[in-house]
């Protein structure tokens, strides 16, 4: 028998009362009932919420498989087939039945029961979500704002270049004997990493013998009073990665040999530990380029094989490597390797590296990645060969990036400053320069 047509009168008569109870169901994305229990229309979201942390804590870690945030958890209500996520957990239960559910169809449903005691039913979906609290809003606001100094450790040396934004100087700032015994510094070698993080330069040690066993070491240096620290000998062993700084006290330490692992240490005081990125890379990547872009992207290129690689995530919801297609690849043949990147308007551009000759290749012009269109072309740049560990170009102010490197001149190397607004200008500072700056 059909049901009678609803009128407004049976729905002013069926609405429930603060005596009359919902049954609160929680799911995962994949419809698994995970929790249920009763409340009143009067109760708030979080009081559900709240009972389902509290009784399902063990659960909920099998279930994801991580030590578990509860800040990391984000709660949804279904609406017209689309899951909504709750904002505000001070609003009642019956409010979200009312406001996000189809209360005319769930009226109509019980239109035929005498009271509504037990028959209302609300049902909310869960997903753990892995996420960075720290990550500032505008990186490289923020970069601009707190970096003056900039730092390079000298290959073969027990030194380290620190330039000053401010006073335009670029120093030779040796390790003092006291550090260099008390910490067993070693000369900086083309095995080692680092990059430049807020006035500090972190060196990532590589092949480090500690206590008989293998390890890495990473090495922070106040570039501000040179003070030299040890944060652990007991990283893992990396060889052919890239490291790159995510203020606000983030560095991510990506690629290596035989390794999937992506690191990750919090610059904090007192902190030895490293984490690991909930989710691995999809394949090796030797020496990767490394640039974050519009405050949500984390991109990686890799270039040291025959395939063109780009990686990227997305760090405002810690998700999985999305492997990027490159829309034009099949027309454009990329042989540029090891190049650092600097963002150039709504391109990604790719300076510095190797141009391998491939198949009489005579084009001698950098390659660019538009990010907006998925698409690689040739730069209108002429390509200049130069070696650049730190892969990033740091901002120094608006649309003004640079880049400390070391170039071979005769048997001694030789600093030069990279800017780039644009276009690349070049500041080479000779040994002379070099030798009166020395601390």
């Amino acid at each position: 028998m059909a049901k009678k047509p609803l009128f407004e009168s049976d729905i002013s008569n069926n609405i429930p009362s603060n005596k009359d109870q919902v049954i609160v169901n929680f799911y995962n994305f994949d419809n698994k009932l995970l929790y249920e229990n009763k409340y009143s229309f009067e109760n708030v979201i979080s009081d559900a919420t709240k009972d389902f942390l509290e009784k399902n804590i063990e659960t909920l870690q099998k279930l994801f498989k991580k030590e578990l945030n509860k800040n990391n958890i984000f709660y949804y209500i279904k609406k017209n087939d689309n899951l909504e996520r709750i904002e505000d957990y001070n609003k009642t239960i019956s409010f979200y039945i009312y406001n996000l559910q189809d209360t005319i169809a769930l009226l109509y449903h019980n239109s035929s029961t005498t009271t509504f005691s037990n028959s209302f039913s609300l049902n909310i979906y869960i997903k753990y979500k892995y996420r960075y609290k720290h990550i500032i809003e505008k990186i490289e606001e923020y970069i601009i704002n707190n970096t003056y100094l900039i730092g390079k450790p000298i290959l073969n040396e027990a030194e380290y270049y620190l330039y000053n934004k401010y006073t335009k100087q670029l120093k030779i700032i040796k390790y003092s004997k006291e550090d260099r015994n008390n910490l067993q510094l070693k000369y900086y070698s083309s095995s080692d990493n680092y990059c430049n993080a807020n006035n500090f330069l972190y060196i990532y040690e590589n092949n480090y013998k500690y206590d008989n066993i293998d390890s890495n070491r990473l090495i922070s240096i106040d570039l501000i009073n040179n003070k030299i620290n040890l944060i652990s000998s007991n990283f893992p062993k990396r060889i052919l990665h890239s490291m790159i700084y995510i203020p606000e006290c983030y560095i991510f330490i990506i690629g290596g040999k035989n390794t999937k692992e992506v690191l990750i240490y919090k610059i904090k005081e007192y902190n030895i530990n490293y984490k690991k990125y909930p989710y691995l890379l999809p394949y090796e990547v030797l020496e990767p380029s490394l640039i974050y872009i519009n405050n949500k992207y984390l991109y990686i290129f890799e270039n040291s094989t025959i395939d063109f690689k780009i990686l990227r995530i997305n760090l405002s919801h810690i998700s999985p490597f999305e492997i990027i297609e490159i829309k034009n690849k099949k027309y454009i043949k990329m042989n540029q390797k090891f190049f650092g990147v600097v963002k150039n308007k709504n391109s990604i551009l790719f300076l510095g590296g190797q141009m391998i000759n491939l198949n009489n290749e005579i084009n001698k012009n950098c390659f660019e990645f538009h990010y907006d269109t998925n698409n690689l072309v040739r730069s209108r740049r002429e390509f200049q060969s130069f070696d650049i560990n730190e892969k990033t170009f740091i901002p120094l102010g608006s649309d003004i990036y640079m880049q400390l490197i070391e170039y071979k001149k005769g048997s001694k190397y030789v600093p030069k400053i990279l800017f780039f607004d644009g276009r690349i200008q070049e500041v080479e500072k000779s040994e002379k320069e070099s030798m009166e700056n020395k601390i």
